[in-house]
């Protein structure tokens, strides 16, 4: 019951943080709204992974390990970001990480739940980080036109 409710937090804190950082990235509205709930989002990530611990097998155990270290990579990139200035390629770069990364967990987890085959997931995911990755050069060109 207790790792339901902290996945449920976790989720609402990432959709939020996908949200307000669009915002964030065109002109610095909700940052502090952002990073707050990135750093909400990693924390009841965090706090889930410990609670299920012993009851996870060794493969589970690997892939939530890692899914905390992304989340907290994507707080350190979002920290860098708050040190730059919007409309610079440092911040777009540093925030649309995140924004990637935060759509493609929701994209892969709904994927995933939908009982697909483990490629189609592995596809999904794949696919847009690919596709985050030509979209962040378009938003260079309208968000930083110079580097």
């Amino acid at each position: 019951m207790l790792h339901g409710i902290l996945i449920a937090l976790h989720a609402i804190a990432g959709v939020i943080a996908l949200y307000t950082g669009a915002f964030a990235i065109r002109d610095g509205r909700f940052f502090a709204v952002y990073l707050g709930s990135l750093v909400a989002m990693t924390v009841f990530l965090a706090a889930a992974v410990a609670v299920s611990w012993t009851s996870t097998d060794a493969a589970a155990r690997v892939l939530f390990a890692a899914f905390t270290a992304l989340a907290l990579v994507m707080v350190a990139r979002a920290v860098l970001a708050r040190r730059g200035i919007p409309h610079t390629h440092a911040y777009v770069e540093h925030i649309g990480f995140t924004l990637v990364a935060l759509f493609d967990a929701f994209v892969v987890i709904t994927v995933l739940n939908s009982g697909a085959p483990i490629w189609l997931v592995v596809a999904s995911g794949i696919a847009i980080a690919v596709g985050g990755h030509f979209v962040l050069r378009l938003a260079h060109r309208e968000l930083a036109p110079s580097r």
